[in-house]
């Protein structure tokens, strides 16, 4: 009687022993880490909260710059001195898939007018290198990444003597296993360019969070060589299609001068010199005017590298047509054709591209739960074979 009820107490407690672990554990949906901060203040664009990181990370110094910048995450920034290795711990939702983002702002900070190069890791796999500079512009590195543990860790290390590596901000949106969904489980997606074509360089890149769920940076660009149109329409909201691309930028668009013209994009891969596995969205949209004439279609053909990659129809008054192209295999650069076809009334067109490169990634990361769950099994089965 007294064996039974030792099995019985026994399992009860190991069967929830892995939620008692877990309630001791405060995971994050949204994160929005401002580095090296002294207070919590509210982001007037997104009406997110941005934290400060010290919950986070127990190693490096805090310093405020001594100039001013139009992104309020950018005039902090925690440096470290101390350590080649220096490692935040983000205790995310699992499983799940972020937008995880590092910004970079050095500003002189160290008054050594020497801006440090170094190594950006996530869960121990190379994210980036990140190469600073004396600009005033800041640095980005993006990733779309699927969580496989709670903690999850971006570490920068230091690769070169005296250069000591240091990070902005770091922010990580949850987008839902539907957004990118050509990504396997296997990878992580490594933004390489994310581009509102047709609009000047005066346009925004972030929009708010009505207009954009993910607060995605699009970089606006006009080519001289092509129209670049704009359908007078202003609205905050997004695309019900893949990736929910905002109204904001579908509203611009390239377009080839003739009906004949295609659209030529080279996409440079240069910094990376041996073969990568690209993954390609293309996002078309009529932009017509207000009242775009109802037979004038575009019909147009995706190429890369002279392949063909896809074949579409873009209509007035229809939604935003997206092409997702992955994987397809790259070395220095690729170039991206988009060709008028057969039965076309309006040359070819293109709102908007993003361009990822794919990481593999470690999959044998157990979660906290998982090795709870595993540590309450053998030790239930021990039990068991003792009485």
């Amino acid at each position: 009687m007294e064996k039974s009820m030792v099995v019985i107490v026994s399992v009860l407690l190991l069967a929830v022993l892995p939620y008692q672990i877990q309630s001791y554990y405060n995971s994050y949906y949204w994160l929005n880490i401002d580095c090296g901060g002294t207070d919590t203040w509210e982001d007037p664009l997104t009406n997110q909260w941005w934290g400060l990181d010290n919950s986070f990370i127990k190693t490096g110094q805090n310093i405020l710059l001594s100039v001013s910048t139009d992104r309020l995450p950018l005039e902090t920034l925690r440096y470290f001195p101390e350590g080649t290795k220096n490692c935040y711990s983000l205790p995310l939702e699992v499983p799940y898939k972020y937008l995880i983002r590092a910004g970079f702002y050095y500003g002189n900070y160290d008054n050594l007018f020497k801006p440090p190069t170094f190594n950006l890791e996530i869960d121990g796999n190379l994210w980036a290198t990140v190469t600073t500079s004396l600009g005033t512009d800041p640095i980005y590195h993006e990733v779309i990444y699927i969580t496989r543990k709670k903690n999850v860790s971006i570490c920068l290390n230091q690769t070169q003597q005296g250069q000591i590596p240091f990070i902005s901000s770091l922010e990580a949106v949850p987008l839902g296993s539907g957004i990118y969904r050509l990504m396997d489980n296997k990878t992580a997606l490594y933004l390489e360019r994310r581009t509102n074509y047709g609009a000047n360089e005066t346009f925004p890149e972030r929009f708010n969070t009505l207009a954009d769920d993910f607060y995605r940076f699009w970089k606006p660009v006009q080519l001289p060589n092509y129209q670049n149109l704009f359908n007078g329409i202003d609205n905050d909201f997004f695309s019900i299609v893949d990736n929910l691309p905002p109204y904001k930028v579908l509203n611009y668009a390239i377009r080839g001068q003739n009906i004949s013209d295609s659209i030529f994009l080279p996409i440079d891969f240069h910094e990376k010199s041996t073969q990568l596995s690209a993954y390609f969205v293309f996002y078309f949209y009529n932009v017509g005017g207000p009242r775009p004439v109802l037979n004038n279609i575009t019909n147009q053909i995706v190429y890369i590298n002279g392949v063909e990659k896809n074949a579409t129809t873009i209509r007035p008054y229809g939604d935003c047509v997206v092409v997702s192209v992955y994987p397809v295999n790259v070395t220095g650069t690729a170039n991206v054709t988009i060709a008028p076809a057969q039965g076309t009334t309006l040359p070819p067109i293109l709102n908007a591209m993003e361009v990822f490169t794919a990481i593999e990634v470690s999959t044998s990361s157990m979660s906290l739960h998982s090795c709870a769950s595993w540590f309450a099994f053998l030790g239930l089965l021990y039990l068991v074979l003792c009485i």
